[in-house]
């Protein structure tokens, strides 16, 4: 669960399994002229999982947003074990009834590495 699944540069998207750390994103698309913005201090060591499931922010935030502004869609599975896509993209929103799922493919927007001066 800790993967980078796929990283479309055209269109600034990664989807990654919810274990996939921060840090090792951006370093993964920084060849790409890409990197991804949400930057807790923990960016070393937390995951993308964990920044979803809090919100996670970082210095980046004043000007990038926080992580629900970086993040596409997410596929959840259900307790009953259905694996649900949800995002903006492939339509459906959670049922109102769902309070528990586990997160299991995040898909995050990239950004444009800021030009050296």
């Amino acid at each position: 669960m800790n993967h980078i699944l796929e990283i479309d540069a055209e269109n600034r998207r990664a989807v990654v399994e919810p274990g996939v750390v921060n840090l090792d994103l951006s370093r993964a698309v920084d060849h790409l002229g890409l990197y991804y913005a949400p930057d807790p201090s923990s960016q070393k060591s937390c995951t993308i999982g964990g920044n979803v499931s809090e919100n996670a922010g970082g210095p980046h935030t004043l000007a990038y947003g926080v992580t629900t502004n970086h993040v596409t869609g997410l596929e959840v599975v259900l307790p009953d074990g259905q694996i649900f896509p949800h995002g903006r993209k492939n339509g459906p929103k959670l049922p109102a009834t769902t309070s528990l799922g586990s997160l299991s493919v995040p898909r995050a927007r990239l950004l444009s590495s800021p030009k050296s001066s």
